[in-house]
């Protein structure tokens, strides 16, 4: 799954590029570059999201929104399984769920 915003994407490729020609332009590059680099990067932090966090919430609401809503095990193992597929919930849901 892939969640990064055009943002991350774009620093991410440009310090990816000036660190792969080290050297005295990419130390010049980053010492002009740095202001607007550590600008990003805080805004990163400041918007990122623990898939772990994200991960907790969806199981708990799926496993709530299961228990009132019963479905047959195979359909609760299909749902499971196309999540888990999906890369949206971890594997541990499945038993977490069960």
């Amino acid at each position: 799954m892939r969640a990064l915003n055009s943002l991350t994407q774009n620093l991410i490729e440009s310090l990816t590029q000036l660190l792969q020609k080290p050297g005295e332009d990419a130390l010049q590059t980053l010492e002009v570059c740095a202001p607007v680099l550590i600008e990003q990067l805080q805004q990163i932090l400041v918007r990122a999201v623990d898939r772990r966090d994200i991960d907790a919430q969806l199981r708990g609401a799926l496993g709530e929104w299961l228990r009132q809503h019963p479905q047959p095990e195979a359909a609760q193992q299909a749902l499971l399984e196309a999540l888990h597929k999906q890369d949206l919930i971890s594997a541990k849901a499945n038993k977490v769920l069960a």
